[in-house]
């Protein structure tokens, strides 16, 4: 500690505080988004189902309570089932193996649609995948989508740095991911030039431990 200057030391802190406390807005603005447009698209959300508070993941050192992911989940029935058969939500990622992606140094919003319900006590996205059969399932699909072949189970991320206003978190996070489940492509949805906000996803074998 004799090289760390106290005031650095506070600061630090600081603005580890705020940056969770900016994070907590911005996911309930996008549980907030991601509700009405899956109401919209006629989708029963499972109230019973959701828990009011997120899902959250702390560094695994045994030293720090600190907070370095998020994950909302919202179960929905979709027409004729009467329990959930579909999750959507999704998962911030601030550091560790949450980010690492190959080539990526920043955080991280996964837009997520699974088939099974997920969370920290669940499953979550952190890399390098597990090297089990359905990792072994996944396929990159026009660079920025993360594609399960057993279930059609989605993945993408934007960088969250690059979401400002609530109009990047419609139309980054939120509509791509319900023009997914209406059954359109990753090539129709993110066009043969995805936005740079959106994260590169690398070959597949570099994503399996």
């Amino acid at each position: 500690m004799e090289h760390l200057e106290g005031k650095n030391l506070v600061s630090c802190f600081d603005v580890v505080n705020q940056t969770w406390r900016e994070v907590e807005l911005m996911a309930e603005r996008l549980t907030s988004i991601l509700t009405k447009e899956l109401d919209t698209n006629r989708l029963r959300i499972s109230t019973n189902r959701i828990s009011e508070e997120p899902d959250l993941a702390e560094f695994d050192d045994n030293y720090s309570d600190v907070s370095i992911g998020l994950i909302k989940c919202i179960p929905v029935k979709t027409k004729g089932k009467k329990a959930p058969d579909l999750y959507f939500g999704f998962q911030v990622s601030l550091a560790g193996n949450l980010i690492a992606v190959p080539g990526n140094e920043e955080p991280i919003v996964y837009m997520m649609m699974s088939t099974e319900e997920f969370g920290f006590d669940h499953w979550w996205l952190a890399f390098p995948l597990c090297k089990e059969e359905d990792d072994l399932k996944i396929e990159v699909e026009n660079d920025v989508l993360l594609r399960w072949k057993n279930d059609g189970s989605v993945a993408y991320g934007v960088k969250l740095l690059s979401l400002k206003n609530e109009h990047d978190l419609l139309d980054l996070c939120v509509k791509p991911l319900m023009s997914l489940h209406n059954g359109n492509s990753a090539k129709s949805v993110f066009g043969d030039h995805p936005d740079q906000r959106f994260v590169r996803f690398p070959d597949k074998s570099m994503l399996i431990a």
